[in-house]
């Protein structure tokens, strides 16, 4: 192997001189004004002002790599022909293949014999011939572009799917490929003719084209096709815009738009289509109606303390979002923040707004908040580590039919960690509420929003609470495992001085399970306080491995010294001795998790609540599982039991074959489906298809059970 340098460069017109000694190769060459030549053999033909390189022939100019078996560079016409096995890399890392080239420009322009181009994506363009008018333009004469691998039995087999062309014109400057009279061919077998076509090349991230088409059929839509079309208006924004057009329903029209922002981002999509009216049973009332939604989310800072930012989605029809499978929300909530954090200090403004979507929401009674300020602080720990606390909070809700409150309140703390010698952690906390109400047509039943009446009202109270908590870690290695046990105890008072039928707003929902076992107040929110003194205990165990996997078991009751605790029947703390809860969760491995979440009933040991979760898998194969059984579900209107198992799974049966399910039943009584799904899928590195078939077994108002059966292809790398 013979290095030499062509001084001034190989492919410029000076004159050369070759040198053959070692030491005559300089240390530091500039290749982007130098070519460096390597080959088996160099000869130098001084009459004819040619050189020929043979054998192994490798020419660096620049950011281009050119080798070939054989070389020939006429130095007064300013042109390299390569010669066999001609592989050419360009600075974008695309690679081209051919039998011969006529060169010059610096490689850069030039004719090419049985061009193959091979993109950094693995897709691939061929050609009869090609012709290299500018750097960035290449014409191609009966040319083929596809992004399927080549058949590993039979390579010569026509791939998947393919582009035939009789002129094709590859622009580097625009980033597109335009084919002329034009064939889609799907093994070989020629399925879509067009005059013309043109696509991004696989260089370009984001280009404004078609997306997959999906064709489906509905019980309630009839027969359909979603065709949606991305836009890219800018580098910080884009739009998708969405026709779908039933047989049933018309046309629905859906748009999305995205934008980046120096601050920030946002983005917003709504849908609207115009149909028949029709009642809660389904029948057309004669009339015609404009249905959709609307949704959008956007974060934004103002400085390095502040961030505003906002959430938005409502819709026009309770029943619109479930029809067109947008969203199987039962409230929609929107809202607005401003919110600064600088040190130990938080700060927050928002304010809400709530639609109910199922048949008994009233949107009178629904409560809409204009404002709600939050406000912490958090001291820093003093010499033995204790520390001040300080929360505000301040609240207006409004109703168009029903109560309406106002309220602030206001708390200190002050807590003390510490952890004796022998390690036992030991934590005190005391802290001082007050709260002030003010509510507007004050309601004669608290449990019916519907029994306003004109009486308005001031309310006042006084919290304090004071609490201990004793943990004491037992730890122990063997071998590579970890085991540790931990009894809980912990001692709480608090009490409500002054007015103990305040509004009860934020802590409606209730349920007592093992993530508030332990606390001074299980409610959520700060309308209802839990009171008097109690004991919360438990133990918390745990086996802990090496690699990452571990088994942990908390398991505890709560004790309260009074016989009225202040709970309803069915939450599981209405006695003295509540029930006990548990929680058991294995993970032996990162792709294998089971949770169980149970309440035991304190008399009978029954089982009041118990909730699985199973997840186990990877990307391509996965399984998982969900049963939630409540005895008594305290949370519904009815409090009925509730009773029911999800499953849903992806597994894959073949090298690019999958198939995917989902399914949910409800198991109260005899039982009855809720809804399930069944879906196959394939998926190689240039084409893709999904078939799926969906049923919804239960009815709302004027949307019946559907069976749905929809289509998606894909063509890589164009979606």
């Amino acid at each position: 192997m013979m290095p030499l340098t062509l001084a001034a460069a190989l492919l410029l017109p000076v004159p050369v001189t070759l040198s053959f000694a070692a030491d005559a190769v300089p240390t530091e060459l500039d290749t982007s004004k130098e070519a460096l030549l390597t080959a088996d053999e160099v000869t130098y033909f001084n009459t004819e002002q040619r050189v020929e390189a043979t054998g192994n022939v490798e020419i660096v100019q620049g950011d281009r790599i050119l080798r070939s078996d054989r070389v020939i560079y006429d130095i007064g016409a300013d042109t390299v022909r390569a010669e066999g096995n001609v592989v050419l890399m360009d600075p974008t890392g695309n690679v081209l293949f051919a039998d011969n080239m006529d060169l010059e420009n610096e490689l850069k322009t030039g004719a090419i014999r049985d061009f193959k181009l091979l993109f950094t994506d693995r897709s691939r363009l061929a050609a009869h011939d090609a012709v290299r008018e500018t750097e960035n333009r290449t014409v191609l004469n009966k040319a083929v572009f596809t992004s399927c691998e080549p058949c590993r039995e039979d390579p010569t087999r026509a791939p998947i799917w393919q582009i035939k062309s009789e002129k094709v014109i590859h622009d580097r400057t625009e980033k597109t490929i335009t084919y002329r009279n034009a064939f889609l061919e799907f093994f070989g077998v020629p399925i879509v003719y067009t005059p013309y076509f043109s696509h991004p090349d696989p260089t370009v991230d984001r280009e404004s084209g078609f997306l997959a088409p999906t064709a489906f059929t509905s019980s309630i839509l009839g027969y359909g096709v979603t065709t949606p079309y991305y836009y890219v208006i800018s580098e910080d924004k884009d739009m998708t815009i969405t026709p779908t057009i039933t047989s049933k329903e018309g046309v629905q029209m859906a748009a999305e738009y995205r934008q980046a922002v120096k601050s920030g981002k946002f983005q917003f999509d709504g849908s609207l289509t115009y149909v028949d009216e029709v009642d809660d049973n389904n029948i057309e009332t004669g009339d015609k109606e404009f249905q959709g939604h609307i949704r959008g989310d956007g974060q934004f800072r103002i400085d390095d303390t502040w961030v505003w930012g906002y959430d938005v989605f409502r819709t026009s029809h309770d029943t619109y979002l479930e029809k067109y499978d947008i969203s199987d929300e039962d409230t929609l909530t929107s809202y607005a923040y401003l919110a600064g954090q600088r040190g130990r200090n938080y700060s927050q403004l928002s304010a809400y707004s709530f639609q109910g979507l199922t048949e008994d929401d009233d949107a009178g009674e629904t409560p809409i908040v204009p404002g709600w300020w939050n406000y912490s602080f958090v001291g820093e720990p003093n010499s033995f580590g204790g520390r001040f606390s300080a929360d505000a909070d301040a609240l207006a809700i409004y109703r168009t039919d029903g109560q309406d409150t106002d309220r602030f309140s206001l708390e200190g703390g002050y807590h003390i960690p510490y952890t004796t010698s022998n390690g036992q952690v030991i934590t005190f906390d005391t802290s001082l509420r007050g709260d002030l109400y003010y509510a507007h047509d004050i309601l004669a039943d608290p449990d019916d929003p519907s029994s306003a009446t004109d009486q308005n009202d001031f309310y006042g109270r006084v919290v304090p609470s004071a609490s201990v908590k004793w943990r004491y870690p037992f730890v122990r290695q063997a071998g590579t495992i970890r085991q540790m046990v931990e009894p809980i105890v912990e001692g709480v008072w608090s009490d409500v001085l002054g007015d103990n039928d305040t509004p009860n707003e934020d802590s409606l929902s209730f349920e007592f399970d093992d993530t508030n076992l332990f606390g001074s107040n299980r409610y959520a929110g700060l309308d209802e306080v839990e009171t008097g003194a109690r004991v919360n205990y438990g133990i918390n165990m745990g086996v802990y491995g090496a690699s990452g996997g571990y088994t942990t078991l908390l398991f505890g009751q709560s004790y309260n010294f009074s016989n009225n605790t202040g709970f309803e029947n069915g939450t599981g703390l209405e006695d003295q001795f509540s029930d006990y809860v548990a929680r058991l969760e294995i993970r032996p491995a990162h792709y294998l998790q089971l949770v169980n979440r149970i309440r035991l009933d304190h008399d009978s040991l029954y089982l009041a609540r118990n909730e699985v979760t199973m997840k186990m898998g990877r990307t391509d194969d996965w399984f998982n599982l969900g049963y939630v059984y409540l005895r008594d579900d305290v949370n519904s209107l009815s409090q009925n039991k509730r009773e029911e198992v999800y499953i849903e799974g992806k597994t894959k049966v073949a090298e690019f074959w999958s198939v995917y399910g989902s399914y949910r039943r409800n198991l109260v009584n005899s039982g009855n489906s809720v809804d399930g799904t069944i879906g196959f899928e394939y998926l190689d590195e240039c084409f893709g298809f999904t078939l799926e078939a969906s049923r919804s077994f239960t009815r709302d108002r004027d949307v019946e059970p559907n069976t749905s059966i929809s289509f998606k292809f894909r063509l890589l790398p164009f979606n």
